[in-house]
């Protein structure tokens, strides 16, 4: 049986949790969790997994595959029949384009602004809460949140005329936005997109409590 090393504690390891349930192959896999938060990243066994010591891990016989979304597509392609995804060589660069810019720009714009809020959640006890809220007008982070409402205007989903893993890739900083205080209503259109996203039965079955 696959196995697939993560936490939905972190936004990366909602992601292939997230797909997994949107393809209905959550009882087809092995989900351990591994909460690296506390320390079992480190754990020899783990490592020897994964020597960076990171979720989420997809253990596939043989295969194991490192990075959320590349282990998104992996899940996609070899068990849903690419139904998150296409075979379309246009609709399919159109999926990476979304994807790199989710590792590349996005994820890394969020979180200089939101590691110390997650942190202090994560971990209550050992980081202090930080003593401005999330700075979410930092320059570049705040290009990117014009960028990306100006593109959801007037479409339902990221990259498709349907929801794709490009959205749950994208969306799954955001898992982080409610109780970081995100000021949704100067960005409808992304506010309206990620409502759509968190109605997904997927998103539903994923989420964790500590960021609900």
């Amino acid at each position: 049986m696959p196995t697939l090393y993560t936490t939905a504690l972190s936004a990366n390891g909602r992601k292939p949790l997230a797909v997994l349930e949107d393809l209905g192959l959550r009882g087809s896999f092995e989900v351990r969790e591994v909460n690296v938060y506390r320390g079992a990243g480190r754990a020899p066994w783990f490592r020897a997994i994964n020597p960076a010591g990171k979720i989420p891990t997809l253990v596939d016989g043989d295969f194991t595959l490192f990075e959320s979304n590349a282990i998104m597509l992996y899940l996609d392609e070899v068990y849903g029949d690419s139904r998150l995804s296409s075979r379309d060589p246009r609709e399919r660069a159109e999926l990476l384009r979304w994807l790199f810019w989710e590792s590349a720009q996005w994820q890394p714009a969020l979180a200089k602004v939101l590691s110390p809020f997650v942190a202090h959640r994560l971990l209550p006890d050992a980081i202090p809460a930080p003593e401005e809220p999330p700075q979410w007008a930092e320059q570049g982070l705040a290009g990117l949140l014009t960028r990306l409402e100006r593109h959801l205007k007037g479409r339902a989903w990221l990259a498709l005329e349907r929801h794709t893993v490009a959205d749950l890739s994208v969306a799954a900083m955001m898992t982080y936005f409610a109780p970081a205080g995100f000021p949704a209503e100067k960005y409808p259109a992304i506010e309206r997109w990620y409502a759509g996203v968190a109605e997904l039965g997927a998103w539903v079955e994923t989420a964790h409590p500590l960021w609900r």
